[in-house]
C-alpha cells in the first residue's frame, strides 16, 4: 500500500489494500520516501515503545505519526509518546466516552460527524461561527469544556478503528470543516476564550500527532486573520500545510473532490438533509447558538460578580497593590497541586513556583493576570519533585482597587489519584 507517499504493509485482513489516494493532499511529508534510515527509525521506535501500546497501535502508520511529529528523531518521538500516555492516564482519556457531559455542552457545543471522505476518514463539521464561547465558559468549568473536546477526538478515534476493521486498511486521520459563518470579533477579543483555544491547540499537537488529514476553513471573514495569527505559532508546520482557508466561495467544489455528496449535509455542499428537510442536519451536527443564561454558573450556583462565602472555598482580600503567597508542602513525587479560584468584579494575577535552596524559586506557572471574575479558574500541576510549592495571588498591578478571592488549593498524593 502507498500511504503518505511511502510503500508499506499493514496486514489488516484479507480485503486488500486501500486506495492510492490515502496520502493527505498538500501535507509536508506527502512525497517523502521511506528511506532505509527511516525504516530503521521505525524499527528502533517500535522496539522501544511496543510494550507501552495496545496491539492496534504498533503498526507502521501509528508509529509514523509520532516520528513525523518529531522529524524522525527517535529519542524525541519516544519522549513525546510517553508524555502523551501519561497525559491520557492522568485525565482518564481512555474512559472519556463513558463520561456524562453537562447538558449545555451537548446542546450548544457546535460539532458533529457528518460522514466519511473517499478514503474512509471521519468528516467532522464544526460550525464555529455559531459558537457562544462566553456562554459556554460561563456555564461549565474550563476543564469540562476541554474534556468534552477530548471526548469528540476520542469518538473520532473509535470511528477510525471501526473503519479500519470494515475497510481492511488503516484509517488514522480525520477531516474537519470549520464553518466561520457569523464569525466576528467577539470570538477573538475575549481572553478566556482565546486562552482555552490555545490550550486545546497545544493539547492536540502534543497528543494527536498526524491525526489531522485536512482542515477546511470556510466562510472565513477578514477578522479571522486576527485569530489565526495568534494560533499559527502553536501549530506544527506539517499541520499548517493541511489547513485550507476559503472565503464565501470555492470551498464546495473542493469538498466534493474529497467527500461524496451523500456524506455531507446539503448546507455544506452535500446532498443529505434531515427528515424534515433541514439542509444543516441538526440531528447530526450541533449548530451551537446563544447559550440561555439559565445554564450560567453565576446564576445557577453563585453570583460571580458578588461573591458569597462557600464552605469549600477559602476567602482572602488583597489590598491595593498587595500580594498573597500560600505555601504547600509536597512530600511525594507525582502528587498533584490543584487549584480553583474566582474573584469579585476584577481580574487577579496568579502563579506557582517551587522553593529551592538559598532563597531561590523555580517558576512553574508564570505569574499572569487571569479573568477569574468571568470564569472560575481551575487547574493542576504534577509535582515531579518534593518540596515547598508557592501559590501566589498578585494585585500589585492595581493601585486603585482591592480584590476579593475565593479559592481552594490542595495537594493530592499519587496513591489517591488512582482512586478518582
Amino acid at each position: 500500500m502507498r500511504l503518505f507517499g511511502w510503500e508499506t504493509t499493514f496486514g489488516y485482513g484479507s480485503s486488500g489494500s486501500g486506495p492510492e489516494s490515502l496520502e493527505p493532499e498538500g501535507g509536508a511529508d506527502a512525497n517523502m520516501e521511506l528511506t532505509p534510515e527511516r525504516k530503521e527509525a521505525i524499527s528502533q521506535f517500535r522496539e522501544r515503545v511496543a510494550p507501552l501500546l495496545p496491539p492496534d497501535q504498533r503498526h507502521d502508520h501509528a508509529l509514523l505519526q509520532w516520528l513525523i511529529a518529531r522529524s524522525f528523531n527517535v529519542d524525541k518521538a519516544e519522549q513525546m509518546l510517553k508524555k502523551s500516555l501519561e497525559w491520557r492516564r492522568e485525565l482518564g482519556v481512555d474512559t472519556v466516552l463513558e463520561w456524562e457531559a453537562p447538558e449545555v455542552l451537548t446542546k450548544y457545543y457546535p460539532v458533529g460527524m457528518a460522514g466519511h471522505d473517499k478514503t474512509g476518514c471521519p468528516v467532522w463539521v464544526i460550525p464555529y461561527g455559531g459558537c457562544d464561547m462566553r456562554g459556554l465558559l460561563s456555564s461549565v468549568k474550563k476543564a469540562d469544556y476541554i474534556r468534552y473536546t477530548i471526548r469528540v477526538l476520542e469518538a473520532s478515534r473509535r470511528d477510525m478503528q471501526q473503519q479500519t476493521q470494515q475497510l481492511g486498511w488503516p484509517v488514522n486521520q480525520q477531516c474537519c470543516i470549520f464553518d466561520l459563518d457569523n464569525f466576528s470579533l467577539k470570538h477573538v477579543t475575549w481572553k478566556p476564550a482565546m486562552d482555552v483555544i490555545l490550550e486545546l491547540v497545544q493539547l492536540y499537537e502534543a497528543n494527536y500527532p498526524e491525526f489531522l488529514k485536512c482542515a477546511y476553513v470556510i466562510n472565513a471573514p477578514k477578522v479571522f486573520t486576527l485569530a489565526y495569527a495568534l494560533i499559527k505559532p502553536f501549530l506544527h508546520e506539517v499541520t499548517l500545510k493541511k489547513i485550507k482557508i476559503f472565503g464565501q466561495s470555492g470551498w464546495k467544489e473542493v469538498l466534493r473532490q474529497d467527500i461524496e455528496p451523500g456524506q455531507l449535509p446539503q448546507h455544506w455542499g452535500g446532498s443529505r438533509t434531515d427528515p424534515d428537510g433541514n439542509p444543516k442536519c441538526p440531528s447530526q451536527i450541533c449548530l451551537g447558538g446563544e447559550v440561555p443564561k439559565k445554564y450560567y454558573l453565576s446564576l445557577s450556583k453563585s453570583n460571580l460578580s458578588k461573591l458569597t462565602e462557600n464552605e469549600n472555598l477559602s476567602s482572602i482580600t488583597l489590598s491595593k497593590g498587595g500580594k498573597k503567597r500560600l505555601k504547600y508542602e509536597v512530600k511525594k513525587p507525582g502528587s498533584h497541586l490543584r487549584w480553583e479560584f474566582r474573584t469579585e468584579d476584577f481580574d487577579i494575577g496568579f502563579g506557582v513556583s517551587r522553593k529551592l535552596k538559598k532563597g531561590e524559586e523555580e517558576v512553574l506557572v508564570p505569574l499572569q493576570r487571569v479573568n477569574s471574575q468571568l470564569v472560575t479558574e481551575e487547574g493542576y500541576l504534577v509535582c515531579t519533585e518534593p518540596g515547598t510549592y508557592v501559590v501566589t495571588f498578585d494585585n500589585e498591578f492595581s493601585y486603585m482597587r482591592s480584590k476579593k478571592v475565593l479559592y481552594s488549593v490542595s495537594v493530592v498524593k499519587p496513591d489517591n489519584l488512582t482512586e478518582e
